[in-house]
């Protein structure tokens, strides 16, 4: 009895390792790195398919970008034949470049089945233009001063230190901000957006998401204007006193601290209009919101 226990267990212990064995992810990993010279005027152009992009600057007037495509796969050959069919490009047109890569299925191939993903590193002068285009990825952005447009989906965005003309369209990709500080339009449907220590003016449009803005008493917050349907949207703050408001909630609530006052100049259950006049501080928040509630509260 104890000989055969000892062969089952050895024998399950067999198994056990043939399975880890098999399961082992192989990694295929190919790596590509440029560098472009940059002169005022400048800018750079990024389309990702299932990429993490990183964008940082530097004070050289280069442009760098180090990319590396990355597949695993528990079978080696599979996860190369997949990696092959991720095409990168880099191209300089004029005062543009282009940063692209994209799947290209070849005759009579496959869908890829292995984990596939672009990871650019792109490091460039803070005043530098840049046009951002991602699926199904994430994008960190860092430092930049003139100018950010991003159009994403299924990505979350980060932006931290982000000034001048931003434009955000996002769909099924939440953004999350700190000290973003500029002229910024964000249209979002099914983000969620988290943003500290804003200054400058916004516009937002958002569909199916929860906006919460964490905020100090600043006179550089110019202004805001947010409308929303089906959302939900929320002011932390200090001194909320500091800033006059403009709120309309259609079949929603206004909930505000005590100490602000709020003038209803309407309060049924369809429609609700409050305004507050500051006495503090010149910024204004306008909020227009369906089907969702505003939210200010102290810290």
């Amino acid at each position: 009895m104890k000989f055969q226990k000892f062969l089952i267990i050895n024998l399950l212990a067999f198994v056990s390792m043939n399975l880890a064995a098999q399961t082992t992810l192989q990694v295929v990993t190919k790596v590509m790195e440029n560098t472009f010279p940059y002169k005022n005027g400048t800018e750079v152009n990024i389309e990702g398919e299932k990429a993490e992009i990183k964008v940082e600057t530097w004070m050289r007037n280069e442009v760098k970008v180090l990319v590396e495509l990355v597949s695993k796969n528990t079978d080696r050959k599979t996860a190369q034949n997949d990696l092959d069919q991720m095409v990168y490009s880099n191209e300089q047109v004029g005062s543009k470049l282009y940063f692209r890569n994209y799947f290209s299925t070849k005759k009579g191939g496959k869908k890829p089945t292995s984990d596939i993903k672009a990871i650019y590193t792109i490091t460039l002068p803070a005043d530098c233009p840049v046009y951002m285009k991602n699926n199904y990825g994430l994008s960190d952005i860092s430092n930049l001063t003139r100018s950010l447009r991003v159009n994403s989906q299924f990505s979350k965005i980060n932006l931290e230190n982000v000034s001048g003309k931003i434009g955000i369209e996002t769909r099924f990709g939440d953004i999350e901000g700190k000290n973003v500080d500029g002229n910024v339009t964000i249209n979002s449907r099914r983000s969620d957006i988290t943003l500290h220590d804003i200054k400058g003016t916004w516009n937002i449009n958002s569909q199916y998401g929860v906006m919460k803005f964490f905020t100090n008493p600043s006179p550089e917050l110019l202004t805001m204007n947010i409308n929303a349907e089906k959302s939900d949207v929320y002011f932390f703050d200090p001194k909320p006193n500091y800033y006059g408001y403009t709120l309309t909630a259609h079949y929603g609530t206004i909930t505000a601290p005590n100490n602000l006052k709020l003038n209803y100049l309407q309060n049924t259950s369809d429609l609700k209009k409050a305004i507050f006049s500051s006495k503090i501080g010149k910024s204004n928040i306008s909020v227009k919101i369906s089907f969702g509630d505003i939210i200010i509260r102290n810290p």
